[in-house]
């Protein structure tokens, strides 16, 4: 394996070659003049070591849904709901039967 670590300029885009020990340092590029940070990369055995380590994609999704939060819900007595003006309970709508076409009312 190669001791070093390709990287480019943020700003101009001129490509370096540098050596593994600057890894996470500034550097300052010879073309434009502005400074970049150097990536760190990871080794062979760091990618494995969190490959093995992270949660797998099933265990994520066997988590618990969530259930909706309850605000309110009906009281199965209606003599206490009578009494409290805050539970009015509410006839349903009737509709007047109409007239038929012919006749006016």
């Amino acid at each position: 394996m190669s001791d070093t670590i390709k990287c480019s300029c943020s700003n101009c885009g001129a490509k370096y070659r540098l050596p593994a020990e600057a890894q996470g340092r500034t550097a300052r590029c010879k073309r434009c003049g502005e400074s970049f940070k150097i990536p760190r990369t990871q080794s062979l055995e760091d990618s494995v070591i969190t490959w093995l380590t992270a949660p797998e994609e099933d265990e994520a999704s066997e988590t618990t849904p969530a259930r909706p939060r309850v605000i309110s819900m009906p009281t199965e007595n209606h003599a206490d709901s009578s009494e409290d003006p805050s539970h009015k309970t509410h006839s349903p709508i009737r509709l007047k039967p109409s007239a038929p076409k012919g006749e006016s009312a």
